[in-house]
């Protein structure tokens, strides 16, 4: 379970540069970024939570 957490970190964090580098306004860069940190932060504490296998 914890390779499926880590895939789906990775492909947030391929989000994140997207986002870095779109050319949308900079107050919706930074809101969509906010949102996918948080994600990120919560995906990590859940990964925290699962037994070592």
């Amino acid at each position: 379970m914890k390779a499926d957490f880590q895939e789906v970190m990775n492909r947030l964090r391929k989000l994140q540069g997207a986002i870095d580098f779109s050319s949308a306004p900079m107050n919706e860069r930074e809101e969509l970024a906010g949102d996918v940190a948080d994600i990120m932060d919560a995906l990590f504490e859940a990964m925290k939570k699962l037994p070592e296998q």
